[in-house]
This record gives structure tokens, C-alpha cells and sequence, in this order.
């Protein structure tokens, strides 16, 4: 959980409307005068002053309330995840001595999916404070506010409505899975990970070996491992830069199975996330490539604002057009970072892309299977050309998602239950806050 480095608040002005939800009273008033003059009867007089002191009465109340109510908001988080609870403070003050005998407070934010909207009352030269908790299901920035404040005089006479503009973003991360749950393949050995003994009992990627492609230099061959496994064996240099981590996240809509939060989309920004925060932990750079609507690319970073950067486009991102092999080209020779493809596809095209890039750096790719979200359609072909192209991959399964959303629940701080109806209580014992369907 984030705290915030600077206020969050967008400071905007706030607008009034008084409204006479009585039409005919000026009306009433003129013609109770005037039937007082044509007739001299005082009742006349007395209905004239009785009603147009109601009138100005209510008007100068409202008057009062106009100058007088104000709201606050407040929320101490620039950040939090899908499923944990945000704490918010709202402070309703009247500054004058006229009380608001009941004041409707509603959300107008057209990001939230059920608004908040309550009802309070508060006497004059006082303040009513109410601490609530926002459940977010899904990922996003979200906006709390504007707020509209809605109240009225004791005779029902003007309905005042105030507008305070202010608004509070915060940003809400999608889940994230353990590392232990997200076992990267190392760069050198390629197919189902099931690596090859070398000589002295030792792993190939262990001693930084890997099968030659087209292209390597002859100087790296290996060729005491390449006479042991009677194929070209060249050495895996690895290079400080090799830390560093580069994600590809595959946004392509025509490739992605599921829908809402149970999709390989969202499986994918999981992964993107999760990694972030395990290279960012492990001091690695960590960079991003994805297109969705647009195309995004942020060069590997150790900068402390390099988490919040990546974090916010992957909360905002949305599937595109864009395929993985056009992503890809983005991206060609790509030699100071490890490249990681984060992928649902179950079509080859790709892979080419991948091979090319490996004669230039490291890549290793993580295949969401499509078949856990009800693609009929498996990755079948994609595992044969990776293993043919000698390319690192993992398949991980779409439970993931689900274990990345209870792990979301076990670790926030509050639970708001679906539909409760939460109330402040005064010190007389009577509700001071209602919440309003």
C-alpha cells in the first residue's frame, strides 16, 4: 500500500444553484397585497406578511447554507490493488448559525460503479465527520468526486444545490503473485525445461551453454560440449546487463480468450505487475512494451518512480490491434535487456521474431494457455515452433489468475460486505449518517 508523496487533491472551483421550487409564491405575495389594498380586510394584511416572511425568511436561510456548508474529502492512498479496502474521510462543515436540517451528499464521479450518496444532517458552527471504505473490484484510476451537495430551508421554499469540483485519484493495481509462483526459464535451453546433463553432471544454462543459431559467431563454440551432445554447442556470455528485464505484454484483442476479469487479458497485466515488482525488489532495471489502443514503451529503469510509471499504464491498459510479431519489431536487436513476452497466442507467427532476437540478447517467453478461459483453440503449434526454434518458455496456467486474487483478499486490511449499510451514530445515539439506495 502506497502513502501519498503529495496531495492528490485537483483543486476546482465550487458553484451554487438556488432554486424557488415554489413558482407561484411571488405571485401569491402580490395578490394578497393587492386584495388588501382593493379591500383594507387585515387578514389579507396579515396572510401578505405571514407568507412574504416565510419567503424571505427561507430565503435568507438558504442564503446562510449557501455561504456556510462546505465539504471535505480525504484519502490518504496514492495507490492500492484490486480487492483491498480505501479509507476515506469526509468532513461536512457549516460555519454559520443557521442549521441544515438535512443535507443529500451524492458522488458525481463517472468512475465508480455505484456512487456514493448519503444523507446527514448538522447544526450551526458544527462539523459531522464520516470515515468510509471503498471496495474496488477491478483495476483503474479512479476518481472520487465531484461531490453535490443538495439541502433545503425548513419550509421546503429553495432547494440549494452546491457543487464542490474537487476531486481524489487513486490507482488501483491489478493483483500480484508471489515470485515463487512465476519461475522464469533460463535464456539458453529451450523446449519443456527438461535440461540436458553435461559433462561433470552440470546443467547447459548452468555454465552458461546453449545451442548455436544461425548467425552466432564461431568464436563462442563450445567444442567440448558440442562433441559431447554431437551438435554445436556456443557459450552463453552473460553480461551485467542481462539483469536487466524487458516485458512485452501481448494486448492483441484477437488473441485474447475469457472476458472481464477473468480473461487472458487480465492474467497477462498480473504477470506484467508482478514481475515489475520482483525485478524492481531483485534491483534490476525493469522496462514495458505493450500496445493497446497506443504503443507504450518504457526503456529498463532502477528509478524509484519506475514502479509507479509501469503499475499506472498497466492498471489503465486496454486490449488493442496491434499483433505480437508488429510488438516485436518494436523492439528488434534488442541487446541491454533480457526481453520476457508475456502471450496468450496460439498462433506461430511470432516465434521468427523471437528467434532473431535471441541472436542478438536473451528471451525467454510465458504462455498464458488460452484453454483455461474457453478457447477452443490450444498453443500447441507455439510450443512446437518454440521448441524447434530452440526458444525458453513456460506455460502457466490460468489458475494463476485466481490465486493472484485470493492472495489480493488475504492481504487487505478490511472487507466492506456487498450491500451493508453502514451508519454513524452521534453522541445522542441517533444517526448522524445515513447511506441512501
Amino acid at each position: 500500500m502506497g502513502t501519498l508523496s503529495k496531495d492528490p487533491v485537483q483543486k476546482r472551483p465550487r458553484q451554487s444553484e438556488r432554486r424557488l421550487n415554489l413558482r407561484i409564491l411571488p405571485f401569491l405575495v402580490a395578490g394578497l397585497g393587492f386584495l388588501y389594498i382593493l379591500t383594507g380586510y387585515r387578514g389579507w394584511l396579515i396572510f401578505t406578511i405571514g407568507t412574504g416572511g416565510a419567503w424571505l425568511l427561507a430565503f435568507l436561510w438558504v442564503h446562510s447554507l449557501q455561504r456556510n456548508l462546505e465539504i471535505e474529502r480525504k484519502i490518504n492512498l496514492a495507490w492500492a490493488t484490486v480487492g483491498e479496502s480505501v479509507p476515506e474521510e469526509i468532513r461536512l462543515s457549516n460555519r454559520g448559525w443557521l442549521p441544515a436540517l438535512w443535507v443529500e451528499i451524492t458522488d458525481v464521479s463517472d468512475t465508480m460503479d455505484t456512487p456514493m450518496r448519503l444523507v446527514s444532517d448538522v447544526a450551526g458552527h458544527t462539523h459531522r465527520t464520516r470515515h468510509l471504505n471503498h471496495l474496488f473490484k477491478r483495476r483503474g484510476v479512479y476518481t472520487l468526486g465531484p461531490t453535490r451537495l443538495r439541502c433545503s430551508d425548513p419550509f421546503g421554499i429553495y432547494t440549494l444545490t452546491k457543487l464542490d469540483q474537487h476531486a481524489s485519484t487513486i490507482l488501483i493495481m491489478p493483483p500480484l503473485l508471489p515470485s515463487s509462483q512465476i519461475k522464469i526459464p533460463s535464456g539458453g535451453i529451450a523446449g519443456d525445461e527438461r535440461l540436458r546433463r553435461g559433462f561433470m553432471g552440470r546443467n547447459i544454462n548452468d555454465i552458461g551453454l546453449r545451442n548455436y543459431i544461425a548467425g552466432d559467431s564461431l568464436k563462442y563454440i563450445h567444442w567440448r560440449a558440442s562433441a559431447h551432445f554431437d551438435e554445436l554447442i556456443v557459450r552463453q556470455l552473460e553480461t551485467a546487463a542481462s539483469r536487466d528485464w524487458l516485458i512485452f505484454v501481448d494486448l492483441d484483442e484477437a488473441v485474447q480468450a475469457g472476458a472481464g476479469d477473468n480473461s487472458t487479458l487480465e492474467l497477462c497485466i498480473v504477470l506484467a505487475a508482478s514481475l515489475t515488482m520482483r525485478g524492481l525488489r531483485e534491483n534490476r532495471k525493469v522496462g514495458l512494451v505493450m500496445a493497446g489502443p497506443g504503443y507504450v514503451k518504457l526503456e529498463p529503469s532502477t528509478d524509484p518512480t519506475q514502479s509507479w510509471r509501469i503499475l499506472r499504464l498497466l492498471a489503465n491498459a486496454q486490449p488493442g490491434s496491434h499483433s505480437l510479431s508488429e510488438l516485436m519489431q518494436q523492439g528488434q536487436s534488442i541487446r541491454t535487456a533480457t526481453v520476457i513476452l508475456i502471450t496468450p497466442s496460439s498462433d506461430p507467427a511470432w516465434v521468427g521474431n523471437a528467434q532473431r532476437q535471441q541472436k542478438w540478447g536473451s528471451l525467454t517467453a510465458l504462455l498464458v494457455d488460452p484453454t483455461d478461459f474457453g478457447s477452443p483453440v490450444g498453443q500447441e503449434r507455439v510450443l512446437a515452433a518454440l521448441k524447434r526454434g530452440n526458444v525458453p518458455y513456460r506455460q502457466l496456467p490460468g489458475k494463476l489468475l485466481a490465486d493472484a486474487y485470493a492472495t489480493g483478499q488475504q492481504n487487505k486490511r478490511r472487507q466492506i460486505l456487498a450491500g451493508e449499510k453502514a451508519k454513524l451514530y452521534s453522541q445522542h445515539g441517533r444517526p448522524a449518517w445515513q447511506s441512501v439506495d
